[in-house]
């Protein structure tokens, strides 16, 4: 009962008029970001939150992150998958209350408040890409079926130098996304060696709605070479224009606990296909 009146007052000093609010306590200071109430992108005040801890305090952000995160906002599908991935706990709905406390806290901003997406430093370079350069050279083996395009999802993730350190390297995993006329709107390649939110599924929905302001639209297709965990089945759903018209095909059965019952499994949506398997 303590922890959540402290958690109340703290909502109350950094309460910011139409925005929601997210924040973690670590050794005497507060780590919060905000976002617009009502405003339409992958991201949020938790996602802010999440993101700008990794950027901002790569060597640090595990420790912060084994607190518990409140946020005055309720839990989408994508927050919870978020911190199921790269945090340990969240209290949601918090009220901003003014229970006369003194606390002698520093407070530390995390991502400008007014952004919907978070700036990130540590997206490497093969994110950064044009769509055009992508859409060129996916083009030039004229893709048909969803085997062509997992295929070229799966040369897409080979541009991931690798390295004897595996964990301090970028996985080689890559995600295309193709609407019903076969257009690539948008790539993503993973990018988690230092921000742990950076997953091909993330930076390719991130980069959607940066470059087109839009969501998936209906009738689209998302390739990924592996299976999509939590954090990026739960961005996928919630930046879906129809999550039901929605076809998610990937190449390697991921087993760990935080691939396994997500979203698009409980909806169906995900779609086992090896590489190497042939359409009939």
């Amino acid at each position: 009962m303590l922890a959540e009146k402290r958690a109340e007052h703290i909502a109350f000093l950094l309460n910011r008029s139409g925005h929601e609010l997210a924040f973690v306590e670590h050794e005497g200071v507060i780590y919060f970001a905000y976002y617009p109430e009502g405003a339409l992108a992958p991201s949020s005040a938790v996602v802010k939150l999440l993101q700008g801890l990794f950027d901002r305090h790569v060597d640090h952000s595990f420790f912060i992150l084994r607190q518990r995160i409140y946020t005055t906002a309720a839990l989408t599908e994508m927050c919870r998958g978020m911190v199921k991935v790269v945090a340990k706990r969240i209290t949601e709905k918090i009220n901003p209350q003014d229970h006369g406390m003194t606390l002698s806290l520093r407070y530390q901003e995390v991502a400008n408040a007014d952004s919907l997406v978070a700036s990130v430093q540590h997206l490497n370079t093969e994110n950064q890409s044009s769509l055009a350069e992508i859409q060129n050279w996916l083009l030039q083996s004229s893709p048909k079926t969803p085997w062509d395009f997992l295929g070229l999802a799966v040369g897409l993730a080979q541009r991931v130098p690798r390295g004897d350190v595996l964990h301090d390297y970028d996985r080689d995993i890559a995600a295309l996304l193709v609407d019903a006329q076969g257009e690539v709107l948008s790539f993503g390649l993973n990018s988690n060696s230092k921000n742990k939110t950076l997953h091909a599924e993330v930076n390719l929905l991130q980069r959607l709605f940066r470059e087109r302001h839009q969501k998936i639209p209906e009738g689209a297709t998302l390739y990924s070479t592996h299976k999509p965990c939590k954090m990026c089945a739960g961005m996928i759903y919630h930046w879906s224009q129809n999550p039901a018209s929605l076809q998610v095909f990937y190449g390697v059965e991921e087993k760990g606990a935080l691939s396994r019952q997500t979203v698009l499994d409980r909806l169906g949506l995900n779609k086992w296909l090896p590489p190497e398997q042939k359409e009939s």
